[in-house]
């Protein structure tokens, strides 16, 4: 199963991006903030799916995507509010009809220990 997933960082700050592992992918947010930080909302699913969604959001939220100078991450601006975030994403995915599915929310990986 591939997945999409909305981070949280330790600051409030949005993100977002997509993993196979995704118990390998939160290990490494936790050991680059010092904390375990938590993905609000995950989905499963296709991974041709999951890729477009992340693109259609680098796209329609290139105006709001974090830079630190000219690296654009994969953070967005501290304007962006998740519950409007959650609401594009899960609007997207059913309009569109992409094979994604919430399969987790609040998931850290000490939830898997």
């Amino acid at each position: 199963m591939y997945h999409l997933y909305i981070v949280k960082s330790i600051g409030g700050r949005i993100g977002f991006g997509i993993a196979t592992d995704l118990k390998e992918r939160n290990k490494h947010y936790a050991s680059h903030s010092g904390d375990i930080v938590q993905f609000p909302l995950v989905f499963g699913g296709l991974r041709a799916h999951a890729k477009a969604v992340e693109k259609t959001i680098k796209r329609e939220y290139e105006d709001h995507i974090w830079q630190v100078d000219d690296w654009k991450t994969e953070w967005l601006k501290k304007e962006v509010y998740m519950e409007d975030f959650e609401k594009f994403i899960m609007t997207l995915i059913k309009e569109r009809h992409y094979k994604l599915e919430v399969v987790k929310r609040d998931y850290n990986f000490l939830d898997e220990l």
